[in-house]
């Protein structure tokens, strides 16, 4: 069975395509964008879905669907008997799993004979492999972040339960042959480029980086949401520094906290913190965050705020700085797979930062935003600055603000700007049809 020229389908496994955000900035924004710049093929979009979310959003897949035929994009949801977004996938469940996999890959590869077959993340990538031994088709691995590791070491994101050794070693060899097979393997930071290319060198030219991607607004925008954000907030001549994230962790936000409101010396410090407005808890989180902080820093300034997504930025354009802290844990600390891990991290709210012209103020934990903000100028890795270097970083900052903003936005602008990342996957849907 020949595959089709003109086809192309992009794999989902797991993954909410109805609530998350990730899933329309990194996935469905990416693709309209790729149809605004002239992709010529015909984009399927199948998602395996756990059949409990399947039953209890189809209003909202139906109109999920809707809105992406505009764009000539189709959405198909299969629904599977599995919610791995619950916990990492152990040798036992993923037997149950490569079942329906390969039930998938059937239907795929029967339907439509793709040429190409872009897949997000591991779980996606075993459905993939599958159409590619039917069909033949070109096949892009986009790994988003080292699933074995993470599964073995990363307690969050809703995960509770972790790989054991056994389903470690099993996921590393899966790895390898995914690797093997693969024609292109997109990788979410340079760091993690750089882990995979020591681990498989003969994938070496077949390794790019294809990071987050995030809307990166113009100055003018930006300088109009400051007005209006300061004013909206009471937030007159402050030090606004934010933070953004779905959840909080106290002790490595605190602490960073502590570091800026020491190095400002007398100068009014506000921290603008906004917590995800998805949470069925958001004004009980909104309560708990803000009680921490003012206990913490009473002698500071504290805002928070629930904001949706496509708010993020808007609010970001108030502060001055913002923070990136990243808790570890003591055994964490001591594990050779979490350092691996994270040297390769890349988060969304890194990228958002700097759209919004922030310089971002990181500890050595957050991994490629540290590599980034150390080689490129646009922050300070406070885990590594003692309090004299951080108040003289404060001081040089103030005194340069302008070209502080504008290098943190430009570095968004060529790099995680929603349609440099689209163009980056069309040049390579073009390499990999023809």
């Amino acid at each position: 069975m020949a595959a089709s020229a003109s086809t192309a389908v992009y794999l989902i496994a797991v993954e909410d395509v109805v609530q998350s955000p990730l899933i329309r900035s990194q996935v469905f924004d990416v693709l309209r964008a790729m149809r605004a710049q002239g992709a010529s093929w015909r984009q399927e979009v199948v998602a395996l879905y756990p059949i409990v979310n399947w039953l209890r959003y189809g209003r909202r897949l139906r109109a999920r669907r809707d809105e992406l035929a505009q764009a000539g994009i189709a959405l198909h949801v299969l629904p599977i008997f599995f919610l791995t977004r619950h916990f990492y996938m152990s040798r036992s469940w993923l037997a149950l799993y490569r079942l329906q996999a390969r039930l998938a890959a059937a239907w795929i590869a029967r339907r439509w004979r793709p040429a190409l077959v872009h897949c997000r993340s591991y779980p996606a990538m075993l459905v993939g492999d599958d159409v590619k031994r039917l069909v033949g088709s070109r096949l892009i691995f986009d790994t988003r972040a080292l699933y074995p590791e993470e599964g073995a070491v990363r307690l969050d994101s809703g995960k509770s339960i972790l790989l054991d050794d056994l389903s470690f070693a099993t996921w590393k060899q899966i790895e390898a042959g995914l690797i093997r097979r693969a024609d292109a393997i997109a990788c979410v930071s340079q760091p993690m480029a750089d882990i995979l290319a020591e681990q498989y060198p003969e994938a070496r030219d077949r390794l790019l980086v294809a990071p987050t991607c995030t809307p990166v607004p113009t100055p003018d925008a930006l300088a109009a949401w400051r007005s209006q954000t300061r004013a909206d907030l009471a937030l007159a001549d402050q030090l606004v520094v934010a933070y953004a994230g779905s959840w909080f962790d106290p002790a490595s936000t605190l602490a960073l906290f502590r570091q800026v409101q020491a190095a400002a010396g007398a100068a009014p410090c506000h921290f603008l913190l906004l917590v995800s407005s998805r949470s069925g808890e958001a004004d009980a989180m909104q309560s708990r965050v803000a009680a921490a902080v003012r206990e913490a820093l009473p002698q500071s300034g504290c805002t928070v705020l629930a904001a949706r997504p496509a708010d993020v930025v808007r609010y970001l354009a108030g502060a001055d700085l913002a923070v990136l802290p990243i808790g570890v844990s003591e055994q964490a600390r001591r594990t050779a797979r979490f350092h691996l891990l994270a040297r390769t991290i890349l988060s969304v709210k890194f990228t958002e930062y700097l759209a919004a012209g922030l310089p971002v103020l990181v500890n050595r934990w957050a991994g490629a935003a540290a590599d980034i903000v150390r080689q490129h100028d646009l922050g300070i890795v406070s885990d590594e600055a003692s309090p004299d270097e951080m108040a003289a970083w404060l001081a040089r900052w103030q005194a340069q603000r302008a070209d502080f903003s504008a290098r943190a936005w430009r570095f968004a602008r060529e790099h995680f700007a929603l349609d440099v990342l689209a163009a980056q996957y069309r040049e390579l849907y073009h390499r990999l049809l023809s």
